[in-house]
């Protein structure tokens, strides 16, 4: 899979867990910032579903920090459930500190109880994804449910891009019969995360120096396991 990915542009990712604020306060300190943030996007409804292996590598690997690690994805924007339109398949892949996401269209589809993870296999096969990618979605399996608001800021040389999550929700999805009726909520945080990419690192410091925050490892994927405490882990 290393090969595959070697030519896809590096970005660093900088996250910034902030307890017990609203999204106001985050929005306030991303304008404020001498970089000169502006709004990109509206706000809109981000939906995720996590894959892993049956022993859970991605998890583990992500858990323990591994250098070299991986999260693979379909994300689509607006309704969490009913008819998904322009899903994308998404793999985001660290070395290191670095990270490089690679995307693929995938065919659109329904969202509904009872869904179970065999349909994925199929859906797979009939969307147009090269021979390489089909192959290791062979070996994954939907794990996790994700869903959150987000807006977006970029700053003005148009090099720096910041976003601020809220309104976090997890369910989880087992593989048959998924009702989607167990449902954790945490709406107590926001999250903040700086993306740019490697040739601009040296400017980095002068945006995050400016912040009353310290740096965090924020994994949705694992905070939303760990919250649910599905058994599978």
């Amino acid at each position: 899979m290393t090969a595959f990915f070697e030519h896809n542009h590096t970005r660093y990712e900088r996250k910034f867990v902030v307890e017990g604020k609203g999204r106001a306060y985050g929005e306030m300190l991303i304008k404020q910032n001498p970089a000169n943030f502006h709004p990109i996007f509206q706000l809109r409804s981000i939906n995720n579903i996590y894959f892993d292996t049956t022993r859970f590598k991605n998890y583990s690997d992500n858990f323990e920090g591994n250098s070299n690690r991986q999260k693979i994805r379909i994300r689509w924007y607006g309704n969490t459930f009913g008819y998904i339109k322009n899903p994308i398949l998404e793999f985001k892949i660290k070395r290191g500190e670095l990270g490089i996401k690679k995307s693929f269209p995938l065919p659109d589809f329904t969202l509904e109880s009872g869904f179970n993870a065999f349909q994925f296999e199929k859906y797979f096969e009939q969307a147009d994804l090269p021979t390489a990618i089909l192959e290791i979605m062979k070996s994954q399996a939907p794990r996790l449910l994700n869903t959150y608001q987000r807006t977006y800021f970029r700053s003005f040389d148009h090099a720096f891009r910041f976003t601020v999550d809220d309104q976090l929700e997890y369910r989880s999805f087992r593989n048959q019969n998924n009702q989607f009726l167990e449902i954790i909520k945490d709406d107590n945080k926001i999250i903040l995360e700086l993306k740019y990419e490697q040739k601009f690192g040296n400017n980095a410091a002068f945006i995050t120096n400016s912040l009353p925050l310290r740096l965090n490892k924020f994994s949705k994927y694992i905070a939303g396991l760990e919250l649910l405490k599905s058994g599978f882990i």
